[in-house]
């Protein structure tokens, strides 16, 4: 058998990767099906569930490659050519159960329905443990079931058992028929069956020597129907998922790194499925179940913990399994969000690329916020996933990382926004210096060195952050800044927002230099002139303070008309009421 295996292993390397990964995934599946039929009773809701979903991944494997056979050796599994399993099998599994009674290959055939695969599948269930005395054995039980599309290769030997059981069949071909035996008194209180009543056989209702039963007892209030379908319902969605905890449970009990694997790529495509049917809640199981096992301490193999965090990084960098969230991503509703913050959750930092192209979709703010903080938490774990974000050339993206840095503390994320504040996009470089200067401590000096930004609006606003309260740091810059930058005549509004500002931020020791500014520019040519003493006036009635109050006043009783003008202007724009008459 060790060399038909070999044989068989050697056809199968010209299968594709995808009938190979195929391949695994059913055997897969089909010990887990095995252990649900062992762990639940027959007509369980679990059971049923189990082997259905087995049946039609079986039908569908078939109707794509043809028939699957499963060739069993003492301490490996081969299907298809494909080694699905290796090693010592435990008792009570199918490779273990069906070696032991003599199966050497089992083979489904095209036209395989549910009910014969349900048999076959009990039929191992029956024998999976041996008792003492066991009565019959899989092979015989395959002979009697007359199966038309599972075929099978026994041992050349048949047990004595199996000789018994077909001696004793031949015998009862000779009995007399059914109808010429005499009739057998029903059991110690069951119901009597009555064959010569007219129109058939009745059954009386009433056990020996007990009362008579009313059927109408049997009959459901409405409440207990009620009940009863709510019961159903809790269960069939029960059973919907309780596959994957089997899943995840064989993940605890593999200590073969291979079959480990196959279990773990069962669980993948489970959840890329779950995905595409937009079924969260099931994905989250998966995520959930793989995390507590990680977290558990009960992974023994050395190689498992690595797999399944290979498995997170998988699903977070593979745009496949999140792409289908884009078919429904505007029409998600309150349940399906909250779920898919969880699942987030779970991803991988990698996987941020794809969230933020998220936000590009369009989507309400709720669920907006959601990615933004799943974005936030991903990069606070490694701040350096935000790095291609930065580098895109999507002006889209990066608008959308801004928000992202300004809610992060540290160097990093400082060191981005400055980098963000050098963007081609004017938008870009609005939004990275606000971001700067609203981080935590006096970013002043970091904002005031783009200060020279040929946009306005974003000179605008570093002039805006820097005149939001009084800042001797601010002061001294914009000093520093108006006396030796040398401005030209197109640059007179800029000169006069400067002004503006530092009348905001100043303070007295900022009078000295503006009462220089507004009395004493008699060298400098016309317009520049101007601007200055307009600029100076407006920031001394800004400053608000006795001694720059004095110096308006001054100007306004200049012999000059020209600063006797500058200064009602000043008064003008600052108290419009109070001195709009002057």
């Amino acid at each position: 058998m060790k060399v038909r295996g070999d044989i068989l292993m050697e056809a199968g390397k010209g299968l594709s990767i995808q009938q190979s990964n195929d391949t695994k995934r059913l055997f897969a599946y089909l010990l887990l099906t095995c252990k649900n039929v062992s762990l639940y009773p027959e007509g369980h809701s679990i059971s049923i569930s189990s082997i259905r979903q087995f049946y039609e991944m079986l039908e569908a494997y078939i109707r794509q490659y043809g028939d699957i056979r499963i060739e069993i050796e003492k301490d490996r599994v081969i299907c298809q050519g494909v080694e699905v399993h290796t090693g010592p099998s435990k008792e009570g599994t199918l490779p273990f159960t069906l070696f032991r009674d003599g199966i050497r290959w089992l083979e489904f055939t095209e036209g395989i329905d549910l009910e014969e695969t349900r048999e076959v599948l009990f039929i191992i269930h029956k024998y999976s443990v041996l008792t003492t005395e066991p009565e019959g054995d899989i092979v015989t039980d395959f002979w009697e079931a007359h199966f038309d599309h599972v075929l099978y290769k026994a041992d050349d030997f048949i047990s004595a058992l199996a000789l018994d059981q077909i001696d004793s069949l031949s015998k009862s071909d000779t009995m007399p028929p059914a109808a010429e035996t005499e009739d057998k008194p029903a059991p110690l209180g069951g119901p009597t069956i009555d064959s010569a009543s007219p129109g058939g056989s009745t059954i009386d209702l009433a056990p020996l020597g007990g009362p008579i039963i009313d059927p109408a007892s049997f009959v459901l209030t409405p409440q207990e129907q009620n009940e009863l379908q709510e019961m159903v319902s809790r269960e069939e969605m029960a059973s919907a998922t309780e596959h994957l905890n089997m899943l995840l449970d064989m993940l605890l009990e593999e200590q073969e790194e291979k079959d480990f694997n196959i279990v773990l790529e069962v669980l993948s495509e489970e959840f890329e499925g779950s995905f595409s049917r937009h079924d969260f809640e099931a994905a989250l199981i998966v995520l959930d179940g793989m995390r507590k096992i990680l977290d558990s301490g009960r992974l023994r193999m050395p190689w498992a913990g690595p797999l399944i965090e290979s498995f997170y990084k998988d699903i977070s960098s593979d745009t496949k399994c999140l792409k289908p969230l884009e078919e429904i991503w505007s029409n998600l509703n309150v349940q399906q969000m909250e779920t898919l913050k969880l699942i987030f959750q779970h991803l991988n930092p990698r996987s941020v690329t794809t969230l933020m192209h998220f936000l590009l979709l369009g989507q309400s703010s709720q669920l907006e916020q959601i990615v933004e903080d799943t974005i936030i938490f991903l990069a606070c774990q490694n701040i350096s996933c935000l790095e291609p974000l930065i580098n895109d050339s999507d002006k889209r993206i990066v608008e959308k990382v801004v928000p992202v840095l300004s809610r992060l503390e540290g160097d990093t994320s400082l060191k981005y926004l400055t980098k963000l504040a050098r963007h081609s996009s004017a938008s870009v470089r609005r939004m990275a210096v606000k971001a700067i200067g609203q981080a935590h401590g006096n970013q002043t000096s970091a904002i005031f060195e783009f200060i020279d930004d040929p946009d306005a609006s974003v000179r605008h606003v570093i002039l805006t952050q820097m005149g939001l309260s009084r800042n001797e740091i601010a002061e001294d810059l914009l000093m520093q800044y108006i006396q030796n930058q040398n401005f030209s005549t197109a640059q007179s509004e800029h000169i006069m927002e400067c002004f503006r500002t530092m009348g905001k931020c100043g303070s007295s020791r900022s009078v000295p230099f503006l009462r220089k500014m507004l009395l004493h520019r008699k060298w400098m040519a016309g317009l520049r002139k101007s601007a200055y003493r307009e600029g100076a006036a407006l920031a001394l009635v800004a400053l608000k303070i006795p001694e720059a109050r004095q110096v308006i006043e001054s100007a306004g009783r200049s012999l000059h008309p020209g600063l006797r003008r500058i200064a009602r202007e000043a008064e003008r724009e600052y108290f419009p009421k109070n001195r709009g008459g002057r």
